[in-house]
């Protein structure tokens, strides 16, 4: 009996498609420096911050990103960027990068993760020009329209 069971985790094991992530927790620094709070304005990290991990969607790096709030809510700062990453050093590196931590005015927490489950629903509908990707639809257009 307890060899069965053991095979069954193994099969189960084998099954998942892991692919590891880190989390990269980021909340806002309390010790902030006053020379760094009166730093660069915060709109313009705002702005750096958003083309920094649009950059590392369209490179493929992100799994998802955003901050700790719900809809309609002001977000307090504090947020989660889930990246793909060969180890902890590669995660420490790219989440160094982002610029609110790189001007000290977040912190970062690396925690290591492994995607085994989980679902995307894709519908594409070419006739219509549609893409649909879970509860988003976006219209398509040809390429110089």
């Amino acid at each position: 009996m307890a060899q069965d069971l053991a095979q069954q985790v193994a099969a189960l094991s084998t099954k998942l498609s892991r692919e590891q992530c880190y989390l990269l927790m980021m909340k806002p620094n309390p010790d902030v420096p006053l020379a760094l709070s009166q730093g660069t304005p915060r709109e313009q990290l705002r702005i750096r911050h958003h083309e920094y991990l649009v950059d590392l969607e369209r490179r493929g790096i992100i799994f998802a990103a955003g901050p700790f709030a719900d809809i309609g809510e002001k977000p307090s700062g504090s947020g989660l960027i889930i990246i793909r990453a060969k180890d902890r050093e590669e995660a420490a590196r790219i989440g160094g990068q982002e610029p609110y931590t790189q001007a000290g005015l977040r912190l970062m927490e690396i925690i290591p993760w492994q995607r085994n489950e989980g679902s995307l629903r894709l519908e594409l509908r070419l006739a219509d020009g549609v893409l649909k990707i879970d509860e988003r639809t976006y219209n398509l257009q040809k390429a110089g329209d």
